[in-house]
């Protein structure tokens, strides 16, 4: 398991935290990350996108918040792990599958010319650069639907074990 302690007894960046339903506090850590993603994310695409596609973009980048994103849900989620380096290599496995499966939905959207067609359906005005691909409407829809993956996934990754008790002792 990644987290022993139980996340009524784990460290969390405040301890007010804990007064707040998992749920929120699921949302508050997404929001952050997120936070943190799309800007690190809009700034790497405006940088490389003549040299790298938005798929390979949002791959690079999507790797290096694992670590981010691992620091906020312990901090403001579960509560910090005994363990660190443990908890994120269990947690590892759900970044990577994130990653792979936002690297598929921002091709695919890519490919649908996504922020094309949003930006047609809003009305705005087009762009100097009509070859720019996967953008900011992309990437919010890649956004949510590795959100939901990651709520469901992290929830049972670091949840308690069933048949464990809070001492650490299974029963029989």
């Amino acid at each position: 398991m990644a987290n022993a302690k139980s996340s009524s007894e784990a460290r969390m960046f405040h301890s007010s935290l804990r007064l707040l339903p998992m749920p929120v506090r699921f949302v508050l850590s997404g929001v952050s990350g997120n936070v943190f993603f799309m800007a690190f994310y809009n700034w790497a695409y405006a940088s490389f996108q003549t040299i790298a596609s938005a798929s390979r973009i949002f791959s690079v980048v999507q790797f290096m918040c694992i670590v981010v994103n691992h620091a906020l849900n312990m901090g403001i989620v579960f509560g910090w792990p005994e363990n660190y380096v443990s908890s994120l290599m269990s947690n590892m496995p759900v970044g990577l599958v994130s990653l792979a499966l936002g690297a598929f939905c921002m091709e695919k959207l890519e490919e649908a010319s996504f922020d094309e067609k949003v930006n047609d359906w809003l009305g705005d005005a087009k762009s100097d650069n009509d070859d720019q691909k996967g953008g900011f409407y992309a990437s919010l829809v890649v956004m949510l639907v590795t959100g939901i993956f990651n709520y469901v996934a992290l929830n049972i990754v670091n949840s308690s074990p069933v048949g464990k008790k809070q001492d650490g002792k299974k029963e029989l």
